[in-house]
C-alpha cells in the first residue's frame, strides 16, 4: 500500500509528471533540465530524489555525471497506461518565470504603507486583522510587544529574541529587519554600549524602521538597505544575528546563510524563527504569488534547510518545531515554524 501511495503523490506534480515524461523519451541528466542554472539543478534534484524513491526511475553514474532513467520496461508500459507520453521537451509549467524578489518586494512594500497581512488568504490590509494577537500567539510577551507598536506588523512565526542570550555592549545584526520590533527588542538588551544593525531589501520597509527609531527615541539602531544574500555588513563584526521568517521568502538561501556566518564573530550565534515545509507542494503552489509572499512557497523541508545551514559553517545547539501554526494561521497547508540556535565554529 505505501508503495502504491508513494508512486501516486510522486507524479501528483506537475514538474514532476513533465520529468516523467521526458524520461520515457530517453535517458537524461540534470543540465538536460535546466543546461546553465545552478537553481534549477537544486529544485530538479528534489523532484528526481522522490522519483527515485518512489520507483519510477533510476539513477546511474558515469564519471561527474549522474544519468536518470525509467527504472525498468513494467514501470514504463505502467506510466503509458496511464495515458503519459513521451515527450522530447522538458517544459515544467507553462506559467511564466517569477521574479520572487520583486514579487516579495512589491508586497512588503505596499505592506509597509498600508499594512496587513503577508499570509496566504490574509486579510491584506483589512481591519480584522490584527499584528499583536499574530505576534501574542507566536511568543511575544505583552511587554515586548508594546515596545514599539508602530514597529510590529504581525509579520514573525517566532521571536527570535527569545531563542537564546544578548548581552549588554554586544551588536546585533537583524537580518530582514521590516519595520524593526526585533531590532528594538536586541537595542534594549544591548544597551547604549552596544549597537543594533538592520538589513532589509524593501526600501519602503528601511524608511518605516527608521521613522520607528526617530519615533520611539532608539539611537543605537541603524537599518541599512540590501540583500540578506550579499550585506552591506563588515565580516567577522556582530555577535549575534537575528533572523525572523525572511530566509523562507530568498530564491537563494545557502548564499543567506554564508553572509550570516561571514558577519559573525568567532563563536558568534545565531538565532532563527523560519517556516519550513512538512509536505509537498504543486508547481502551481510554488509559482502562486500569495504563498510565495506568504512564507510558503519559497519554503523546504527542515532536513533541507538544517543541511543548508551546515554547509555554511554552522553548528546547530537548538531546535524547536511549532506544527500548530500550519493550522492557526496558514489554512492548514503543510507548513510548521522553526526555532533555531546555532554558533560559528570555525574549522
Amino acid at each position: 500500500m505505501m508503495e502504491l501511495v508513494r508512486f501516486f503523490k510522486a507524479l501528483g506534480d506537475e514538474t514532476r509528471m513533465a520529468l516523467v515524461s521526458f524520461l520515457l523519451g530517453r535517458e537524461h541528466t540534470v543540465s538536460d533540465f535546466f543546461p546553465n542554472d545552478e537553481k534549477g539543478h537544486a529544485a530538479m534534484t528534489r523532484h528526481l530524489e522522490i522519483l527515485l524513491d518512489s520507483g519510477i526511475i533510476n539513477s546511474k553514474n558515469n564519471g561527474s555525471e549522474t544519468t536518470y532513467s525509467i527504472s525498468n520496461e513494467s514501470m514504463r508500459r505502467r506510466l503509458m497506461a496511464l495515458g503519459i507520453t513521451a515527450s522530447d521537451d522538458f517544459n515544467a509549467s507553462g506559467q511564466e518565470e517569477l521574479d520572487i524578489k520583486e514579487v516579495v518586494r512589491s508586497k512588503y512594500s505596499k505592506i509597509a504603507n498600508e499594512g496587513g497581512d503577508c499570509r496566504p488568504g490574509g486579510c491584506c490590509g483589512k481591519a480584522k486583522f490584527d499584528p499583536v494577537l499574530v505576534s501574542s500567539q507566536i511568543g511575544y510577551s505583552d511587554e515586548e510587544i508594546s515596545i514599539a507598536p508602530d514597529a510590529n506588523l504581525g509579520l514573525g512565526c517566532g521571536n527570535p529574541i527569545g531563542l537564546g542570550s544578548i548581552h549588554e555592549g554586544e551588536t546585533v545584526l537583524d537580518m530582514g529587519s521590516g519595520a524593526g520590533i526585533d531590532s528594538f527588542l536586541a537595542a534594549k538588551k544591548v544597551g547604549d554600549t552596544g549597537r543594533v544593525i538592520g538589513v532589509d531589501m524593501t526600501e519602503d520597509m528601511i524608511l518605516k524602521a527608521r521613522e520607528n527609531a526617530q519615533t520611539y527615541g532608539f539611537q543605537n539602531v541603524e537599518f541599512r538597505w540590501g540583500d540578506i544574500e550579499n550585506m552591506p555588513v563588515e565580516t567577522s563584526s556582530v555577535d549575534v544575528v537575528l533572523s525572523n521568517c525572511v530566509i523562507n521568502l530568498v530564491p537563494d538561501k545557502p548564499s543567506a546563510f554564508r553572509e550570516a556566518f561571514r558577519v559573525l564573530k568567532f563563536d558568534g550565534r545565531l538565532y532563527i524563527s523560519d517556516i519550513i515545509l512538512t509536505d509537498e507542494l504543486t508547481a502551481e503552489q510554488r509559482n502562486d504569488r500569495d504563498l510565495i509572499c506568504g512564507c510558503v512557497a519559497g519554503a523546504v523541508p527542515k532536513k533541507e534547510y538544517l543541511q543548508m545551514m551546515e554547509d555554511a559553517g554552522f553548528k546547530i545547539q537548538e531546535i524547536s518545531e511549532d506544527e500548530s501554526i500550519g493550522n492557526e494561521q496558514y489554512e492548514g497547508l503543510p507548513v510548521a515554524s522553526l526555532h533555531i540556535k546555532a554558533v560559528k565554529k570555525c574549522a
